[in-house]
């Protein structure tokens, strides 16, 4: 245990000892009361240690991206790997930056964002040693998110250390040579090329007209990239074509090759304006200065360790726990509040056939594991760039639809995205997200002035499209004449369930809103009118349709026939018969997609196939099947050694793993119909298992731990005074709230079984097995046999894993 450790528990035994309000102890007795607004639940955790044993390590070299040690600020970014194209003495620095995207004009008044809108490959700083690399080990420090350790040659030898600085846009690599080993850095720049078009040139992809005009449309390059030498740095300039954009890659290379030395390396995309070039100059020259003032690693490191005490989580499983915490780490690598939509690969590009942002199902899992997890910031992008972006919305739509809104199933960062005469659904969907957001941080201005304007349009889309496609109806029902249930085939046709479940959740939370705040829209009859004669859910006897004409009898990677009940709650298992609904359809999905023979065109169970079951079934309370299928995640194929995600092997999809997190929130602490319910699918084998303020919808944080498999305490904190209705699987709890036991009037269990409880702004409710007195109110990590540290990266402990076969071939 360090100093700082030691001082801190010190300072707490003398304020206990001081303070007369937290306890009074009488000699050879027990403690006699506890009647304190100042009782909580404490984390007794050190992260430095605890994060240590979940580190990356690697004792072979990588080479590949899903193999590689990754690192990123939501903005830029590198993966340190050889590739194909190294030789045997050589490593390098693959750099990217999240929002460098192409942004070409329409072609024939077609946008084809495939080719001409996608995100673009940027370049590699390679290491080049005297000798062959022969040997490599390296670790990934989650607490301080820097690389470290050795690479050996037939030489020598050189240390390594590289981050992505937290808060400015500068990646930093130092190399330490030694026996006579000697590290050129160089730079080499990628061209501008969009990957989609390659591989269309390649004679790879679908085959249609749609395609064909893709593979014929014009693809006229921008001029190669310039170097420019200023002020001792080295700027390697790559305008756009036509100029609409421009990236700059800055560096400084400091120290001797053959001992220390140090790279610090700014990238900068801008448009429209141009500025990238003066921008990254300005970044490199404060880097000299923090580094001058020796602030640089500091600044770093502080912004990593006030992150991540934001919540903790702890698992009696350690593989499940590491994973779990890498995704904290590669979340906030990925993202950043006040940066671009994460899209699928964030700051670590490689060449796909899915260079945006997918709208259809991917953007939306990456923006739900923020939530549990208390780490509101970093979903700021998702409202950011909604709002930012606003006025491209209502583009995107008809200029005879007034005031309406939507975007396409894909789309940049800008969200120029044409999509026609339909159906809003993904950006209902978004939305959604969006409200989660806000209900999570329980802000009332993100609701009313963010969120409510814009879902206003959305539904104005909803209601230009039901104008122009009646569907004639005696009983006087509304249908949906055509929409789409995403990657069915068929997935179109009339009534679809993914389509009934985002307009009804849409017109609700358009009336709700209306009516919380008092706005008084002359349309709220109108939703209501809608709402009230929307077709229903169509049903078999397999549960849920895809839509009026089309069953679900193929398998199907996605879930989005089953929205309505995760992640909508529109409709939800409280009620016996809807319970009963949910398990036959999440049944029979899985056992169409998993155990019958029947070939399709794309893959039947993909990483979020799992993460989805994972969720549907803690929302049904079952335990069991919630850890088969998150165990079935991680022996997935496609999930890299180091926690990536790929299809096809090489296309980043990295929603899958983030939503494995969510998977696991889901398991301990479900938020939704206004009812939290604490620990309501966590398996009987996770015995020891505790989480310190995870956040709930209407801002509530939660800390619980069970001992022994047995709940011993649930704390919750309100952050905004909204109402509490709380769920525990502790029998008859003493409940205390700010210290002092509640009466009836203060908590009280209903009908349902759970328990109503009143709390204001700021306060806490203890629930409790035992008097509190007897109740050690303290979360503390479970400890963890040393053969079980370091699971992930690339090793000798990851070859348990099939993706390691799958990725490295070595």
């Amino acid at each position: 245990m360090n100093f700082f450790w030691l001082t801190t528990i010190k300072l707490a035994c003398i304020a206990l000892l001081l303070s007369p309000s937290v306890h009074s102890v009488v000699h050879n007795s027990s403690v006699v009361s506890t009647q304190s607004s100042d009782l909580k639940v404490s984390l007794d955790v050190d992260y430095a240690e605890f994060l240590k044993q979940q580190d990356l390590v690697w004792d072979r070299l990588p080479d590949s991206w899903p193999v590689a040690p990754f690192s990123g600020n939501g903005n830029i970014g590198f993966l340190f790997y050889q590739s194909q194209s190294d030789k045997d003495n050589s490593i390098s620095l693959h750099v990217g930056r999240h929002d460098y995207y192409d942004h070409r004009l329409p072609h024939d008044g077609k946008e084809m964002p495939w080719i001409y809108r996608g995100r673009l490959p940027l370049g590699h700083f390679k290491l080049t040693s005297i000798g062959k690399i022969t040997d490599v080990d390296l670790r990934l420090s989650l607490w301080d998110a820097e690389l470290t350790g050795t690479i050996s040659t037939s030489r020598g030898s050189y240390s390594v250390r590289g981050l992505t600085h937290s808060q400015r846009d500068i990646i930093y690599f130092e190399t330490d040579a030694k026996d006579g080993e000697s590290i050129t850095i160089s730079w080499h720049p990628d061209v501008p090329f969009p990957s989609v078009r390659a591989f269309l040139d390649d004679g790879i992809g679908p085959k249609s007209s749609y395609w064909d005009e893709m593979r014929t449309a014009p693809m006229p390059m921008p001029p190669a990239a310039t170097e420019i030498e200023s002020d001792g740095f080295t700027f390697s300039f790559q305008p756009l074509y036509q100029h609409r954009g421009e990236t700059t890659t800055g560096w400084e290379v400091t120290g001797k090759a053959d001992g220390q030395q140090a790279l610090y390396a700014s990238i900068h995309h801008s448009f429209p304006e141009k500025n990238s070039l003066q921008t990254v100059k300005e970044n490199l020259q404060k880097a000299r200065k923090t580094v001058q003032n020796e602030q640089f690693i500091s600044s770093h490191q502080q912004w990593w360790h006030n992150y991540y005490p934001q919540s903790y989580l702890s698992i009696s499983e350690p593989e499940k726990q590491a994973f779990y915490w890498i995704q904290m780490y590669k979340l906030a690598s990925a993202n950043r509040g006040n940066g671009p939509l994460l899209d699928l690969m964030g700051p670590w590009y490689h060449k796909t056939f899915w260079p945006m942002v997918w709208g259809d199902l991917n953007v939306q899992l990456i923006y739900w594991t923020h939530l549990t997890a208390n780490r509101m910031s970093l979903g700021d992008s998702l409202i950011n760039n909604i709002n930012k972006y606003a006025t491209n919305l209502t583009k995107n739509v008809p200029v005879d639809w007034k005031d309406s809104a939507a975007v396409g199933a894909l789309f940049p960062q800008d969200m120029v995205s044409d999509n026609a005469r339909k159906v809003p659904d993904m950006l209902a969907w978004l939305l959604h997200d969006y409200w989660l957001h806000c209900e999570y941080l329980a802000d009332d201005n993100c609701m009313r002035d963010g969120l409510f304007p814009i879902l206003r349009k959305t539904v104005n889309s909803y209601r230009n499209y039901l104008d122009e496609n009646p569907v004639p109806s005696k009983s006087g029902t509304i249908h949906i004449k055509h929409s789409w249930s995403p990657e069915y085939k068929p997935g179109h046709g009339q009534d679809i369930n993914f389509t009934i479940g985002l307009m009804r959740w849409s017109l609700q939370t358009l009336i709700d809103l209306n009516q919380n705040y008092d706005i008084q829209d002359p349309l709220a009859d109108e939703w209501q009118h809608i709402l009230d004669n929307i077709v229903g859910f169509q049903i078999d006897e397999n549960g849920l349709r895809i839509g009026k004409d089309i069953p679900f009898s193929k398998p199907h990677r996605h879930y989005s026939h089953l929205l309505p009940f995760y992640p909508l709650a529109v409709i939800t298992p409280e009620k016996p018969e809807n319970k009963q609904l949910l398990r036959t359809s999440v049944d029979h999905w899985l056992e169409t997609s998993m155990n019958k023979n029947i070939k399709i065109d794309a893959m039947p169970v993909t990483g979020y196939t799992a993460t989805g079951a994972t969720s549907i079934y803690a929302m049904l309370g079952d335990s069991v099947k919630a850890y088969q299928y998150l165990d079935y995640f991680i022996q997935h194929q496609n999930v890299s050694p180091t926690t990536m995600y790929s299809e096809s092997r090489n296309y980043p999809v990295i929603e899958s793993p983030l939503s494995y997190a969510t998977s696991v929130h889901d398991m301990l602490l479900q938020s939704w119909g206004g009812k939290i319910r604490v620990f309501p699918a966590s398996p009987a084998h996770w015995q020891e298992l505790a989480f310190y303020q995870l956040r709930t919808q209407g801002a509530f944080l939660v800390s619980a731990s069970k001992q022994q498999g047995i709940t011993q305490f649930v704390e919750v904190q309100s952050l905004a005074g909204k109402p509490l209705v709380i769920q525990t699987d502790i029998d008859n709890p003493k409940i205390y709230i700010q210290g002092k036991l509640a009466n009836e009037t203060q908590a009280f269990r209903d009908d349902s079984g759970f328990y109503q409880i009143k709390l204001s702004k700021g306060e806490r409710a203890i629930l409790t097995k035992a008097n509190i007195e007897n109740t050690a109110l303290s979360i503390k990590p479970t400890p963890i046999n040393p053969e079980e540290w370091n699971m992930f990266g690339l090793n000798e402990k990851t070859k348990r894993l099939p993706g390691h076969h799958y990725y490295y071939k070595r």
